[in-house]
C-alpha cells in the first residue's frame, strides 16, 4: 500500500543525495508544493511517482517503507559544526542514519564482540585521568597504540571509515537503535588525523554518552582526551623538551600522530611558550605542512563490518543482491559501501 510509506524516508532519501525540495520536485516533474505534502504525510503520492522517487535518489522502492531511525543525533558531535553549510550538514546525518539502520540489520544474524568500555564523569575526574585508565582497561601497554582500530573493534566498537562530505568533520559517534556503538571516520582525511579522530571520539563514547554533560567543555575534554590517550605525560615529555623541527618526522614515526599535534602537546605541557608555538604554526605554513604532512603513517583498516559481510556471503549463503534487498540498498550502492577483499581474520557468532 502506497499509504505505508514512511514520509520520513522520503526526507532522509532527498537529504542524503544533498537535494533541496526545488530540486528533487524539478527532477520529477511535480510541484514543490505536493513534494512538500508528500514528507509531510498529508497526501499520498502515485506509483508512477514512487518509482521516479526510487529512480531520482538511487535507492529501491521498499526504501520508503521503513521505519524511521529513532536513535538520537546528539550521541555525536562536530568539531567546526556552525561552519559546515546546512545541506551538507543534513546529507552526513541523513547518510549516517541510514548506515546506522543498515548495520542493525546485518546485526540480526551475528554477534559483535561484547562492549567493553567503561563511562568515567569528567566533571570528578580530569579527562588525563580517564585516558590512563582507559588505557589501563583496554590492556593497551607503555608507549605508542600500536593499531588503535584493532583495539577498539575488539572491544566491540565498530569502525567505519566513509565519506562524511566535507573537510571540517574529521569522526563522529553515535549508537545504532540496537545497541551497536559506532565511530564514523572521515575517509578524506589523512591517516594521523583519522587516529587522532579516532581517540576523539572514544574520549566522548568514555566520557560524554551516558553521563549529562556541558555542552561548552565536551570538544575540549575529547581532545584533552586524546592527547593524553596518545601521548601519555609521564612517556612523551622527555621527546618533547627542546623540540626542533627536524625531530617532528622521528617522534611522529614512534608516536602514530601527526607532527601538528606533537607540537600542540608539547605547548600543552608547558614544553613551549607561544612564540615558540607560533613559529612551528609558521613553518608549517612555509613547508606547505598545514594540510598534508610528509611521512603518511600505515592504515589502520577496520575488520569486523567486513568480516560480517562475508559471513552472510559465505556462511549464510545470501547473495551481493539478497543482502542489498534485506538492507533496502541498490546493489551498486552495496558493493561500494560493503565489499572488500583481502581482510583479516575474526571470529564471528552467528545468532540461533
Amino acid at each position: 500500500m502506497l499509504n505505508d510509506i514512511n514520509p520520513r524516508m522520503l526526507i532522509l532519501a532527498r537529504e542524503s543525495r544533498g537535494l533541496s525540495q526545488t530540486e528533487l520536485s524539478k527532477r520529477l516533474k511535480i510541484s514543490q508544493g505536493k513534494l512538500s505534502k508528500a514528507e509531510k504525510g498529508e497526501q499520498s503520492i502515485s506509483e508512477i511517482i514512487l518509482a521516479d522517487l526510487a529512480t531520482e535518489l538511487s535507492y529501491p522502492e521498499q526504501f520508503f517503507f521503513q521505519s524511521t531511525p529513532s536513535a538520537p543525533v546528539s550521541h555525536y558531535y562536530y568539531r567546526k559544526k556552525i561552519t559546515i553549510p546546512k545541506k551538507v550538514l543534513a546529507k552526513m546525518e541523513s547518510n549516517v542514519k541510514i548506515f546506522r539502520n543498515n548495520i542493525d540489520v546485518l546485526m540480526e544474524s551475528v554477534e559483535l564482540p561484547d562492549y567493553n568500555v567503561r563511562t568515567f564523569d569528567p566533571s570528578e575526574e580530569s579527562p588525563e585521568e580517564i585516558a590512563r585508565k582507559a588505557r589501563y582497561f583496554l590492556k593497551i601497554p607503555e608507549g605508542p597504540i600500536e593499531n588503535l582500530t584493532n583495539i577498539l573493534e575488539r572491544n566491540g566498537i565498530l569502525i567505519i571509515k566513509t565519506d562524511l562530505f566535507n573537510e571540517k568533520t574529521d569522526g563522529l559517534s553515535t549508537i545504532t537503535d540496537k545497541g551497536t556503538h559506532v565511530i564514523f571516520l572521515n575517509e578524506r582525511m589523512p591517516n594521523d588525523r583519522q587516529r587522532y579522530s579516532l581517540a576523539h571520539e572514544l574520549g566522548h563514547m568514555i566520557m560524554h554518552f551516558d553521563i549529562p554533560i556541558d555542552s561548552e567543555k565536551v570538544e575540549e575534554e575529547a581532545d584533552r582526551f586524546a592527547s593524553e590517550f596518545l601521548m601519555p605525560e609521564r612517556e612523551i615529555k622527555a621527546s618533547l623538551r627542546n623540540l626542533r623541527f627536524n625531530k617532528l618526522g622521528d617522534l611522529k614515526r614512534y608516536w602514530k600522530v601527526s607532527m601538528r599535534a606533537l607540537v600542540r602537546r608539547a605547548k600543552d605541557l608547558g614544553l613551549l611558550n607561544q612564540n615558540e608555538y607560533r613559529n612551528f604554526q609558521i613553518n608549517f605554513s612555509r613547508r606547505g605542512m598545514a594540510k598534508s604532512e610528509p611521512i603518511p603513517l600505515p592504515e589502520e583498516k577496520p575488520f569486523i563490518l567486513n568480516h560480517i559481510i562475508k559471513l552472510h556471503l559465505n556462511e549464510l549463503e545470501y547473495s551481493q543482491e539478497e543482502l542489498a534487498r534485506a538492507i533496502k540498498l541498490n546493489i551498486q550502492e552495496f558493493r561500494e559501501r560493503f565489499i572488500e577483499r583481502d581482510l583479516p581474520k575474526l571470529k564471528i557468532l552467528r545468532n540461533f
